[in-house]
């Protein structure tokens, strides 16, 4: 219970989930775990924390004095009634903040010798507004813990009503408890609260002071029996789906954590209509070679055509790299996509990394809707990893002005695709080493 006071409302949360199912199960432990809760209510700080500590406390207290226990608390955290009233009192009152003035002198010495006096006025001003825990919360305008009060409120009455004999005490109970119901209502409607009371808990607040004063069968056995039985329901069903899941997490089939895992999204049907895995099989390729079949010439070729300018671009252009061990040859397949002819169309390209550009290609004329290619050569200088790239600049014939230009897509060479792997005899190895 102490964690109900501490600042971590999860936590406060927690205990009072294991609380709400301690009291539920264990009906010998429900007096010790009540007034344990009954002395952690006023040092509670949490809304959501103090709500659920009423709801318990509304639907577990069932004897004379702890019901009598419970509506002391309220009675303590809510303070003077009626609300209103009280709050209008206290802030006509002139000395609820009280000032104290002192006056502190000294000597002190001046630039010349001579000896001076140095008053200072001090004023401390003492604030003993210090409100209850639940009237403080009502002022800021959280009258949804108020709905929760008149729903404790109202089961505590009901049941009071069936367990004490004196007909006086009954209906002084119920008196108090209708009083704080009216009570908050008077006060969110008012205009003390920082956010007024809405609709549904005014409802709500109503309906429990109706339920109060005409004690219909009906809802007496509702707050009194079928909350209870509705949260006896729901936590079996959690205990029914625990269970579920307990008899599911049985028929689990478990591995070594040394076990290696075939995921069917990377398995191709190949090798007569049998599963192979991709990782082992580029695995085989990285060590021993890859062995091209005569039969996969076009989907090889087609994997190395390169779009280099979009569909809805003046020019089209496209490039089939073909790698020759050292020597890069583009074969540039360009698209007029226009009705007009372009002069002086020139492919200007450019190389990052240890490329080199040998054949620049020259200017061309291409008329409207026609096409034609061209070709570059690259020079591989070392084995790594490089970048071409550049753009299209054309003029429009019969237009005066700038030069068009159209920017291409990037190229990256890859150094698989000009490094054949090579069988070294072993003496060869053993020179080397």
């Amino acid at each position: 219970m102490d964690f109900l006071a501490e600042g971590n409302e999860k936590a406060a949360e927690s205990v009072l989930e294991f609380v709400r199912e301690a009291v539920t199960r264990f009906e010998n432990l429900q007096p010790s775990i009540i007034e344990k809760l009954l002395d952690s209510l006023p040092s509670i700080k949490s809304i959501s924390v103090l709500h659920a500590g009423l709801w318990i406390l509304g639907e577990y207290c069932s004897t004379e004095e702890q019901i009598r226990s419970m509506l002391d608390a309220v009675l303590a955290s809510i303070g003077d009634l009626p609300i209103v009233d009280t709050e209008i009192r206290e802030s006509t009152k002139d000395d609820t903040d009280t000032t104290t003035t002192t006056v502190v002198s000294s000597s002190r010495v001046t630039a010349d010798g001579t000896y001076a006096t140095q008053s200072a006025l001090s004023t401390v001003t003492n604030n003993n507004d210090d409100k209850p825990q639940l009237r403080t919360f009502l002022l800021d305008g959280e009258f949804f813990l108020g709905a929760a009060l008149a729903t404790a409120l109202t089961k505590l009455s009901l049941r009071y009503q069936q367990v004490c004999v004196d007909g006086r005490a009954r209906n002084k109970l119920t008196a108090q408890s209708m009083l704080i119901l009216a009570s908050i209502i008077h006060l969110g409607k008012s205009a003390l609260p920082k956010k007024p009371i809405s609709d549904d808990d005014v409802d709500w607040l109503s309906l429990c002071i109706r339920v109060l004063n005409d004690r219909s069968p009906i809802l007496v056995s509702i707050f009194t029996f079928a909350c209870r039985q509705s949260l006896q329901d729901m936590i079996g069903t959690i205990d029914l789906t625990k269970l579920k899941l307990s008899e599911a997490e049985k028929d689990i089939v478990k591995t070594d954590v040394d076990a290696l895992i075939n995921f069917s999204h990377i398995l191709s049907n190949v090798n007569d209509g049998q599963a192979v895995d991709e990782l082992e099989l580029s695995l085989l390729q990285a060590t021993e070679g890859s062995k091209k079949k005569d039969t996969d010439v076009s989907t090889t070729a087609l994997s190395k055509v390169y779009q280099l300018t979009g569909f809805s671009d003046p020019i089209y252009a496209e490039a089939y790299i073909n790698v020759n061990q050292y020597d890069i040859v583009l074969d540039v397949l360009v698209v007029n996509q226009t009705p007009d002819t372009l002069q002086n169309l020139t492919l200007e390209l450019a190389t990052l990394g240890d490329l080199k550009l040998v054949d620049k290609p020259s200017p061309i004329t291409l008329a409207g809707n026609d096409f034609c290619n061209t070709k570059a050569q690259v020079k591989v200088a070392s084995t790594e990893t490089g970048i071409i790239f550049g753009n299209i600049v054309y003029d429009v014939s019969g237009v005066s002005g700038d030069k068009s230009c159209v920017v291409l897509n990037d190229i990256h060479i890859d150094i698989m695709d000009y490094i054949v792997p090579v069988l070294v005899p072993i003496p060869s190895l053993e020179r080397c080493g």
